[in-house]
């Protein structure tokens, strides 16, 4: 059984990604800064939980200690954890900037650096959640875009410098049906946006893009999933 640690597992796509591959003979070790919402994973006895702000090395390099010392060497990284503000450049508070830096860009370096030396000694597998905003820039997400494209640029290099170490994907997924866009603070344009995640894809078919990444005879680079409009 494979040790696949999941980042910002609370809800959404982390949380059906986790469940998915609990219900298919993996162990799975997930975090969150939401300690509540990890009661979840008590039911299943391959899941390790813990709270931790992947912003904070401390608590990174805790969990991560942790999750080994549960169910050993880890095999896969799932770098989930992530946050988007929709505003107005001129408008956005720098904390709104910061914020999404320090968890989108920061936090996935954070675990990177703690969990590279261990996956390349597995052979193992990193998956770091892109968005099509890794790709395109669209209003009101300036920021946003820029960590999104930042995640990509850094998978880009892993896969140059690692592809005969590990295997490297990023999933870069469009609207999903979460909790994503009750972040914004933005009244207005959080209502004007609202109703295109509501109809975005469920978070079970960006899990099933991870699975099938994971389970692939060949490394898949890159998913690219957008919701199916023509139904």
């Amino acid at each position: 059984m494979k040790h696949v640690v999941i980042t910002g597992a609370s809800g959404g796509i982390g949380k059906a990604t986790a469940e998915l591959l609990l219900n298919n003979r993996y162990r799975v070790s997930v975090c969150s800064r939401k300690s509540a919402s990890l009661d979840y994973y008590a039911g299943f006895p391959d899941a390790f939980a813990m709270t931790c702000d992947v912003r904070n090395i401390s608590s990174v390099k805790a969990f991560f200690a942790a999750a080994t010392q549960r169910f050993g060497p880890i095999q896969i990284l799932v770098n989930n954890a992530g946050l988007g503000y929709f505003n107005k450049l001129a408008d956005s508070p720098l904390e709104e900037w910061n914020e999404m830096v320090d968890t989108n860009i920061k936090g996935l370096l954070n675990c990177l650096h703690t969990a590279l030396p261990e996956l390349i000694a597995e052979h193992g597998h990193i998956i770091n959640l892109g968005s099509v905003a890794s790709h395109n820039v669209f209003p009101n997400s300036g920021i946003y875009c820029a960590t999104k494209h930042a995640v990509l640029a850094i998978s880009e290099s892993l896969r140059m410098e690692l592809s005969d170490k590990l295997r490297i994907t990023t999933i870069s997924p469009g609207a999903v049906n979460t909790a994503f866009i009750d972040q914004t603070h933005n009244e207005q344009l959080k209502e004007q946006m609202a109703a295109s995640f509501r109809s975005g894809m469920n978070p079970e078919a960006i899990a099933k893009a991870i699975k099938l990444a994971i389970e692939s005879e060949e490394m898949i680079s890159e998913i690219l999933i957008r919701p199916d409009k023509s139904r």
